[in-house]
């Protein structure tokens, strides 16, 4: 008895499924996008010490206080803006890893400022950084 062969199907693209994948990795990544915009935009307020948190004795060697970019005053004496701090720090960098930088702001400093003095302590490899918040009565007088 002969038995009778069977016909090989040829294997073809199912290109209905690989557009339904397309299209929901489309409406993927057009939903993800408008993030981006939200993500630029840098709104943070720096905190506010209390008056029931007590001070941390920390030896000050370099203390930053930001008021805005064109006013960055370095140990209560020097002032600077963020690009002169930039070579100051650059300066100050002979000191070596053992020096400690505290930063801190007014509270209606930009972020990006503060974030502008943080970016010299690293050009400078000073890698002690820490930030200070203001006292809420020095906070509050203008």
């Amino acid at each position: 008895m002969k038995l009778a062969r069977r016909q090989m199907k040829r294997g073809r693209v199912e290109i209905i499924p690989m557009i339904d994948t397309i299209l929901i990795l489309l409406i993927f990544y057009m939903s993800f996008s408008s993030f981006k915009q939200n993500e630029k935009r840098i709104d943070a307020r720096l905190p506010l010490l209390s008056a029931k948190v007590a001070a941390t004795k920390i030896p000050l060697d370099i203390m930053i206080h930001v008021r805005n970019r064109d006013e960055v005053i370095v140990n209560g004496t020097s002032q600077f803006d963020l690009v002169s701090l930039r070579d100051a720090m650059m300066g100050l960098s002979a000191i070596g890893q053992e020096a400690t930088v505290v930063i801190d702001a007014e509270p209606d400093t930009s972020y990006q400022d503060v974030i502008g003095a943080l970016d010299a302590c690293a050009l400078a490899r000073l890698n002690r950084v820490a930030f200070r918040p203001l006292p809420e009565k020095a906070a509050a007088t203008p």
